[in-house]
């Protein structure tokens, strides 16, 4: 073999330098992919200096649990709240009257305070030169089982339909 070498010795510096040549290029483009990986993990990492990319995503992790839970628990509570609101006072109307010839001023009144269900009370108050006297009715879907006046039954209407003076 020695004296192969000792033949040939221009082919096998030849080869050798080829040889040389494409180990430095692969080693060249190996480095250049090396790089933009790191790069890209430096990305993916973000600011967390010294934390493997195992910890951040168990982290990431346990964050997305924790805010899917806290998520279910505010939708429950949404769902609550918006039953809760249905019995709210929601629906106003008034009307104001002259309930006696002998007042002016229209110092009389009926107001209908209803939730979404239109169930609620209307209150009228009767005024006049001697006295003044308030009425209360309970009212549930628009409607009373006691007997309404006119009056009432437009303050009703006026808080299931609203109108633009309430507004």
């Amino acid at each position: 073999m020695a004296n192969l070498f000792e033949t040939q010795k221009d082919i096998v510096v030849l080869v050798l330098s080829l040889v040389l040549l494409v180990s430095i290029a692969v080693f060249l483009v190996a480095s250049a992919r090396t790089r933009r990986l790191e790069k890209r993990y430096r990305v993916l990492l973000g600011n967390a200096e010294g934390r493997n990319a195992e910890a951040l995503l168990l982290d990431y992790i346990a964050r997305t649990d924790s805010l899917a839970a806290q998520l279910e628990k505010t939708q429950s509570e949404l769902t609550d709240l918006a039953g809760v609101c249905q019995r709210h006072v929601q629906k106003v109307g008034i009307l104001r009257y002259n309930a006696f010839d002998d007042v002016g001023g229209e110092q009389s009144f009926s107001l209908a305070l209803l939730d979404a269900n239109a169930t609620g009370v209307v209150i009228s108050g009767l005024c006049g030169r001697e006295e003044t006297r308030v009425y209360a009715k309970p009212v549930k879907a628009g409607r009373s089982t006691h007997n309404l006046s006119d009056e009432e039954i437009t303050a009703i209407a006026r808080a299931i339909e609203g109108y633009p003076g309430q507004r």
